[in-house]
């Protein structure tokens, strides 16, 4: 953190300051519920069981392409107190070699579309009787910049649910850490 003006603190950005987030690639983004409150559902058995509030979670991820036109959802996975999605952003990005030669208008930053998501998903949950449901602020994102990385997050996403014991966003495996002796 920074220290900003009238001595209030600023949280530095992990976005890169040379990339357009408008153009094209593959990202992989994370968002939590507040405080990583587990108000999407609870694991049993390995298996997520979602609340309403998943349900809705989980429904709206598709929606995220119907409200961007050069917008796709790659993979998702609702998990008690977050999301994993991979969202692809279709067109040339800053650094294409064509970029320079073709005239091409970027649309909606990832920041817009996560924000989206986040305020209609909110929405729609106070519009079906969930009014205490809140994301956190922020987002966590990765720029994915190859084949091997699209598919190292595509399994991570496919098993998060069966590794939600040792998740670090699991609360409970947080107090588990906690209360353990340490090894000799």
């Amino acid at each position: 953190m920074t220290l900003y003006k009238k001595n209030q603190y600023r949280v530095e950005t992990t976005r890169f300051a040379n990339w357009d987030y408008r153009s094209g690639g593959w990202y992989f983004v994370t968002i939590c519920t507040k405080d990583k409150k587990c108000s999407l559902g609870s694991m049993v058995g390995g298996k997520i069981g979602l609340s309403l509030a998943g349900v809705i979670i989980d429904r709206e991820i598709s929606s995220i392409a119907q409200h961007n036109s050069n917008v796709s959802v790659d993979s998702a996975v609702v998990m008690p107190n977050h999301v994993h999605v991979i969202i692809v952003i279709d067109g040339l990005h800053q650094y294409s070699p064509e970029s320079k030669s073709v005239d091409h208008r970027p649309g909606a930053s990832l920041a817009t579309i996560v924000g989206g998501y986040k305020s209609a998903t909110t929405r729609i949950c106070r519009l079906e009787g969930i009014p205490d449901f809140q994301w956190q602020p922020r987002f966590h994102d990765r720029i994915l910049g190859s084949n091997a990385a699209v598919e190292a997050v595509r399994q991570y996403i496919r098993q998060n649910p069966e590794n939600w014991q040792e998740d670090p966003d699991n609360p409970k495996s947080i107090t588990l850490k906690r209360s353990s002796p340490e090894p000799p």
